[in-house]
């Protein structure tokens, strides 16, 4: 995992994937809501839990960032 602070370009980089993550998750969600079979409902159960997954992992990174940016320190588990 990166351990130093992020630059600038990194930072625009990981917000827009964590926009493009947030859309995927309104669609997957979206398509949830309209089908009727339960197999592909497990499928977009699990798209949309992995979804959730990556928005938080994406937001974790941009909050410890900011922490690290203020002064705080963060700890990483590997």
């Amino acid at each position: 995992m990166h351990q130093g602070q992020l630059t600038e370009q990194e930072k625009l980089v990981i917000q827009e994937q964590l926009m493009a993550e947030q859309l995927c998750s309104k669609k997957v969600q979206m398509y949830l809501s309209q089908v009727q079979d339960p197999a592909i409902q497990g499928v977009l159960q699990q798209m949309a839990d992995k979804g959730q997954r990556h928005i938080s992992t994406l937001n974790n990174m941009l909050q410890q960032q900011t922490a690290t940016a203020a002064g705080g320190y963060t700890t990483t588990m590997q």
